[in-house]
């Protein structure tokens, strides 16, 4: 049953689609780090990921950290509705291009990889019902032409209909609250606003504020081999001994283990601007929306995902 109210953990591993805009943040490739430490210690599964930019490295660079961390084998998936969305590599590819690049994988030159909405339905349409989890940690674009799709050779279900029927929750890096803005819905004001409507499971948000005062990356200079691709896009984004914020790294925390001692949830229903990408907050006890306040001291929350990021395949 879609978790519409709410989101637990079910306590076996939890099957994670991972939509991320990789290149533009270094806090992606620490998200992706994270989750591959998740899935080693069995909390979840990881099924596929996405890339939601034009960025020809993208995709790259995810098979690229995939195949380090021994998983080379996960399905990887771009956008390719738009030809010039956030694609420039020196506004945008601060990493990925170097990753892509520098590491074994599949499409090391920019190499077409599969369509992300044509690979989300294929793998939807293979997973059991009300179970996988989205991890949206970018804008949402590639969630919006999932949900307007129609039927195809992989299933006979609109778009809305296999999310409604494989999806249990989506956990989306965005917005900041109870209102305000922030990159990642501003970046694509129309998809944030259409997916916040439509999407036929609950949507648990991690705000901006909420990553922004976890501050991790700092052992991966002192603990990881030097040549460790997701500490070589910390340093490329940020120098030497440089940390950041855990927006990203917050999300796929909170995806694998619930709000546990970590957060609080807020329920209600957001409202997006589909012009501007500001959001505002309706609260209400039944809402099918949530948004993460603190209960852990940040400090805590920095040494755990440290732990998770560092850790070594």
């Amino acid at each position: 049953m879609n978790d519409s109210n709410g989101y637990q953990p079910t306590g076996t591993p939890v099957p994670i689609l991972l939509d991320t805009d990789i290149g533009p943040d270094c806090d992606d490739a620490g998200a992706v780090a994270v989750l591959h430490a998740l899935e080693r210690m069995r909390q979840v599964r990881i099924v596929g990921m996405m890339h939601c930019t034009s960025s020809r490295w993208g995709a790259g660079c995810l098979d690229a950290l995939n195949s380090y961390f021994g998983r080379g084998d996960i399905p990887v998936g771009t956008l390719r509705r738009i030809s010039s969305f956030l694609d420039s590599d020196e506004l945008y590819g601060k990493y990925n291009k170097g990753i892509a690049k520098g590491y074994p994988n599949r499409y090391a030159e920019g190499e077409e990889a599969p369509d992300a909405t044509d690979l989300y339905r294929e793998l939807l349409s293979k997973t059991e019902d009300d179970t996988v989890v989205f991890v949206a940690i970018g804008p949402l674009v590639n969630l919006m032409y999932l949900l307007q799709s129609g039927p195809d050779r992989h299933s006979d279900l609109s778009g809305a209909e296999l999310v409604a029927r494989k999806a249990r929750h989506l956990v989306a890096m965005g917005g900041r609250f109870p209102e305000g803005k922030e990159w990642n819905f501003e970046m694509h004001p129309e998809s944030a606003a259409y997916v916040a409507e439509h999407w036929p499971t609950g949507i648990t948000f991690t705000g901006y504020e909420i990553g922004a005062e976890i501050r991790t990356g700092r052992r991966l200079h002192t603990d990881t081999p030097v040549d460790h691709p997701v500490r070589r896009s910390y340093v490329w984004y940020g120098g030497e001994g440089g940390v950041r914020e855990s927006w990203d790294l917050t999300a796929v925390l909170y995806a694998a283990e619930g709000p546990g001692d970590y957060w609080d949830v807020v329920r209600g229903c957001i409202e997006v601007d589909p012009d501007s990408g500001a959001n505002r907050w309706e609260p209400h006890p039944e809402g099918r929306h949530g948004y993460l306040t603190r209960k852990m001291e940040p400090e805590k929350l920095v040494n755990l995902l440290d732990d998770l990021l560092v850790q070594l395949p």
